[in-house]
């Protein structure tokens, strides 16, 4: 199980640039969803290229969460179907940061709508939200509008991400 920051950061950045020490450019803050806390999302300098989503007609159906990327690459890894995706998401390491993973849907049409110039407009970029035993959902930036694809895909890319989830002391309080 993936462990989070619980704990309030000073000198949160602005959108777009990169938090030194914590492994990622800074998206924003992804609200709250399903009864979880909001939290902060970092989007990694590095993407996979030319990665498949992997367990071609096989059901992850346990990975169909829209906005928990966490939790849907914790079940893609522990579900005996190969899955380098999330596999290279899982693996990826920036300054010190293990918590990374495949980000779910919502999660990475947030980072896309933040960060439009760390997304090429002619890729596509895998979630961790399955859709069928034989398609997975993700995003392309161009003009056309595809929600999902082939798990066999190959030519897929891949964005890793992290949360830090926002404390109280997080957030601006009006007198």
């Amino acid at each position: 199980m993936i462990e989070f920051e619980r704990h309030p950061i000073a000198g949160t950045p602005r959108v777009g640039e990169y938090w030194a020490g914590q492994g990622g450019i800074y998206a924003g803050i992804m609200p709250d969803y399903e009864g979880t806390q909001p939290y902060h999302l970092l989007l990694s300098a590095d993407e996979a290229v030319d990665v498949e989503w992997g367990g071609y007609a096989q059901s992850d159906s346990s990975a169909r969460s829209e906005s928990n990327g966490a939790e849907n690459t914790d079940h893609l890894l522990q579900c005996g179907h190969r899955h380098p995706a999330a596999r290279w998401a899982a693996d990826y390491q920036k300054d010190g940061q293990t918590d990374f993973y495949l980000p779910s849907e919502r999660e990475l049409a947030m980072a896309a709508a933040s960060l439009p110039d760390q997304f090429s407009r002619s890729q596509w970029y895998w979630s961790s939200t399955e859709h069928s035993p034989t398609e997975a959902r993700g995003a392309n930036f161009n003009s056309m509008p595809l929600k999902q694809t082939f798990k066999s895909y190959l030519y897929g890319h891949a964005r890793a991400v992290r949360r830090i989830f926002v404390s109280e002391r997080d957030t601006v309080t009006s007198s």
